[in-house]
């Protein structure tokens, strides 16, 4: 690494937000295709939100038998949903890693960027309109907003389509 924690040689660190949703799954391809390099750290993240980890039907489990339960269903969850990446980065013979983070989604990317010394932030956008975004937020454009490298989002063809 170079003395700014920015990768030297070209070899770069590069983030993926990863959710399993057609539109991250895109943003992968579209990484695939456009961006990667051979040499390239890839880093698979998996946002978990706060909470998430801890929903709120377990807090109103009446027995701790059902909030063991409860329990091993989420994990078990998280397990698929980090199976389903890996899967999805071998397919394409990307080494990578996977990291699951915690907190909210924009926020908790950004952070995680920065610890890993990233170059570069792919997300995928959901396409939300005016309303929603404004009510709801964006991750997207939080990470845009917030993040000191760049970020490239991708949006999927069946967004692109309801915005003609």
């Amino acid at each position: 690494m170079a003395e700014s924690g920015k990768s030297t040689e070209g070899k770069r660190n590069i983030m993926i937000a990863m959710d399993c949703s057609k539109h991250a799954n895109y943003a992968f391809k579209c990484f695939v295709e456009n961006i990667y390099r051979d040499g390239d750290n890839v880093i698979m993240a998996h946002c978990v939100e706060h909470g998430a980890n801890l929903p709120t039907t377990m807090l109103k489990a009446d027995n701790a038998d059902e909030l063991e339960s409860l329990m091993k269903e989420h994990e078990q969850k998280l397990t698929e949903t980090f199976k389903s990446i890996d899967e999805l980065a071998n397919s394409h013979n990307i080494k990578h890693t996977l990291e699951c983070i915690y907190g909210s989604p924009g926020e908790a990317l950004v952070k995680a960027a920065e610890q890993q010394n990233v170059d570069m932030i792919i997300v995928g956008s959901r396409g939300h309109g005016t309303i929603r975004r404004t009510v709801m937020g964006c991750t997207s454009d939080y990470i845009v907003h917030h993040a000191h490298v760049p970020v490239m989002v991708c949006k999927h063809e069946d967004e692109h389509h309801k915005l003609k």
